[in-house]
């Protein structure tokens, strides 16, 4: 799942607006826009302040748990 898509279903999962998050991010609404529709990347620091909001870490957040899964359940090519 992209970022941007993430980052939505989180803040609706809150039945929040994109007003409401964007105010407590301390970010525009047209920055969080951007955002979920995968036209900017979010800064460090307001993907901490989201991880925090939401408790959920950065690799839930940039899919990476998925990808590191994937990674490892991969079977090993050395012989």
């Amino acid at each position: 799942m992209k970022l941007g898509k993430r980052i939505s279903r989180l803040r609706e999962d809150r039945n929040l607006t994109q007003s409401e998050l964007a105010r407590i991010l301390g970010i525009t609404r047209a920055a969080l826009s951007h955002y979920e529709n995968d036209r900017r990347q979010p800064t460090y620091d307001t993907l901490i302040k989201l991880t925090q909001f939401f408790s959920v870490s950065i690799d839930y957040v940039m899919d990476m748990e998925n990808e590191t899964r994937q990674f490892h359940d991969q079977p090993s090519k050395a012989k």
